[in-house]
């Protein structure tokens, strides 16, 4: 038997933009259940109309079924109320084009409530953190090398039941800002290859483009990335700031290929997590949007993580591990990718590859917690001597990055 305390009025008001705020928190902290959403929701009284495009931003954001009814109550009741001077949507292309006052409502759900965003003012002052970062990513990146971890799975009828494929072992050179990848085994065996020949022969999906070249296309201007608050975060003990951001097909590089011979540019979307005084990325998502039903894939996700690793005694941000989903009407794949055994580039530099792939990081790292007070999020302190990329001038990274291929369907998985 389960027993939740609520503490609520009666009857709580509140207008839109309070309560996707609201939603978007719990869903995001996952505290309660989607029963108990609901329950709440039904006590608000809402001063303005629900719109259909929030209705569609909060429903796109995983809202369980009673959530959902809730909240098609909530907009019938609303439905001859004047519509919010914006639509409190999900994406930042909705976001208003003045600063909208917000006031908390006062309400507590649980135990604890969703820290307060930061205002408008502070909002800025992250983001502008985060792009100076991002911007400067690679040009403070030293050469090296690593190895990269590739454990692709395959969903062939799309139960979620994933099942491993193959194992691909890849040396990764970073030098000039180019990266290089070489495969030294596949499934326990050594081999030297590049890493398209082995999605040739035996097909899956890979994926390139995972260090500065990713973080920076977002935040290049000719992006023109949109960008929005969406909320504090937790992340291998750290408060992060999240925002989400929004790229049109105009203006993307977002590849998608298929069989070699078929390729779309997409809009996408995601969110930054990131320290919210330096404008360190710890975490980048990315999901294509907008794909035309006519493409052979139907929906393409990455998750990236960084975090501190240490090149030749000094410690850089580089990539920990990478998860990327893709969906054709065929089959599902994932592909989990880690970044190990980090080494300065030089001719004195080697890495002793075995045939068998070093065992997972563990997922503990890589699962974001609800924010806390307690969550370390003091302003940083002096520098004592670590490189971490900070600081050096804008570069203009060349975007070709983030080609997505999905060739030909993989053998049946081993029995």
């Amino acid at each position: 038997m389960f027993c939740c305390a609520l503490a609520l009025q009666a009857q709580m008001e509140m207008n839109v933009d309070q309560l996707a705020q609201f939603v978007r928190s719990e869903l995001a902290l996952k505290q309660h259940s989607d029963k108990q959403i609901a329950a709440y929701l039904k006590k608000v009284h809402l001063t303005e109309k629900l719109t259909e495009k929030t209705m569609q931003d909060l429903e796109a954001q995983n809202a369980g079924p009673k959530t959902i009814e809730a909240l098609n109550a909530l907009r019938e009741a609303t439905a001859n109320l004047k519509p919010p001077g914006h639509d409190a949507t999900y994406s930042p292309a909705t976001a208003p084009d003045t600063p909208v006052t917000r006031s908390t409502p006062t309400v507590s759900l649980g135990v604890r409530q969703p820290i307060p965003p930061p205002d408008s003012v502070r909002q800025q002052q992250i983001l502008d953190a985060i792009r100076e970062y991002a911007l400067n990513y690679t040009a403070n990146l030293p050469n090296f090398l690593c190895l990269q971890v590739t454990r692709r799975y395959v969903d062939l009828d799309s139960t979620d039941r994933y099942r491993l494929v193959d194992s691909i072992n890849t040396q990764l050179s970073y030098n000039q800002g180019q990266e290089r990848y070489t495969v030294v085994a596949v499934n326990g065996k050594l081999t030297n290859v590049g890493m398209y020949e082995v999605a040739t022969k035996v097909g899956g999906s890979i994926s390139t483009g995972e260090f500065g070249s990713l973080m920076s296309s977002i935040f290049q201007g000719k992006s023109v990335a949109e960008f929005n608050w969406d909320h504090w975060g937790t992340l291998r003990g750290k408060r992060v700031a999240v925002f989400n951001y929004f790229i049109d097909s105009g203006h993307s590089d977002y590849r998608i290929t298929y069989n070699e011979d078929q390729q779309i540019i997409t809009a996408y979307k995601g969110l930054i997590y990131a320290d919210e005084y330096t404008g360190e990325v710890s975490r980048i998502t990315f999901n294509a949007v907008d794909i035309p039903k006519s493409f052979p894939v139907n929906k393409a996700y990455e998750i990236l993580d960084y975090g501190d690793v240490d090149i030749s005694g000094h410690t850089y941000v580089c990539p920990l591990k990478a998860q990327v989903w893709m969906e054709s009407d065929r089959q599902r794949t994932r592909n989990d990718i880690e970044f190990r055994l980090y080494r300065k580039f030089g001719t004195e530099s080697t890495i002793v590859y075995g045939a068998e792939a070093p065992a997972p990081l563990s997922e503990g790292q890589m699962q974001e917690q609800p924010a806390s007070a307690s969550a370390a999020s003091q302003q940083p302190a002096q520098n004592t001597g670590t490189s971490k990329p900070a600081s050096a001038p804008p570069t203009n990274t060349s975007s070709t990055s983030n080609p997505w291929k999905l060739p030909a369907p993989p053998p049946p998985p081993p029995q």
